[in-house]
């Protein structure tokens, strides 16, 4: 019998045979107990297979409602096949499920299927996000007085432009009494965490920039600068008024 490989060996191929690598040599060092090692093995991948799958279908339902669940099923166990997770938290899982789909042959007719995934990851994140008090309006007005002012998000805002009808398609998806859209109708989305929900309206492209901005930290002179690139005529007050009117700036 050749030498026992040691720990770390044999949590290396254990979990490439999770990912689905074929490791004989490690058949050898598993008990039988009535199940061939090699169907031991594959149960243990089934089941992570389907533990990442559950993740996918929590993560993505109106993506789910969209492909149809067959489909979306075998895409995300495609998924957890080739990728699988490198973190330990499965509410990181499906980062990347949105740039798996656009190279995927089933999608290939949907190209607004990666942005729809993309949005419903941002309402993920944002009902994950650290909390955070807004800001009082004394606090604002020192900030709007220069350019150079800081004005920094709540941690659970975030924002999506995109060329497709994306926030349509969502709502469609979820709630079908909507009548499908237009997918080539280009829509920007504003998203942030109310009473322990996630909120989405659409914005202008012009205030999806400005938004953008700030969740980079720029200074106000900046996020001016980047949402009147995107339309010179919008004036400052129209770029603060979903923020402001959802207190979406922090204390």
């Amino acid at each position: 019998m050749p030498a026992p490989p040691s720990l770390s060996e044999l949590q290396h191929a254990f979990a490439g045979v999770l990912q689905g690598n074929e490791a004989p040599a490690l058949h050898t060092w598993i008990a039988e107990r009535g199940i061939d090692p090699a169907a031991r093995l594959r149960i243990y991948r089934h089941a992570g297979y389907a533990i990442h799958v559950d993740a996918l279908v929590t993560a993505f339902p109106a993506l789910r409602r969209l492909l149809g669940e067959e489909c979306f099923d075998g895409l995300a166990t495609r998924h957890a096949a080739r990728r699988g997770s490198y973190s330990g938290n499965l509410q990181d899982y499906g980062a990347d499920f949105a740039g798996f789909l656009a190279v995927q042959a089933e999608t290939a007719a949907w190209p607004w299927l990666g942005d729809v995934a993309r949005l419903e990851w941002l309402r993920q994140q944002a009902v994950l996000a650290a909390d955070a008090a807004p800001a009082d309006a004394a606090a604002l007005l020192v900030a709007l007085a220069g350019a150079q002012g800081a004005l920094r998000l709540r941690p659970c805002v975030r924002v999506l432009r995109s060329g497709w009808a994306v926030l349509d398609l969502w709502r469609h998806a979820l709630l079908p009494d909507i009548a499908a859209p237009d997918p080539a109708t280009p829509q920007a989305v504003l998203l942030w965490r109310e009473h322990a929900q996630v909120a989405m309206r659409p914005i202008a492209p012009a205030q999806a920039a400005f938004v953008q901005a700030l969740c980079r930290q720029a200074v106000l002179a900046e996020a001016l600068a980047e949402a009147r690139s995107v339309d010179a005529m919008t004036p400052a007050e129209a770029l603060l008024q979903p923020l402001l009117e959802h207190a979406l700036f922090a204390a």
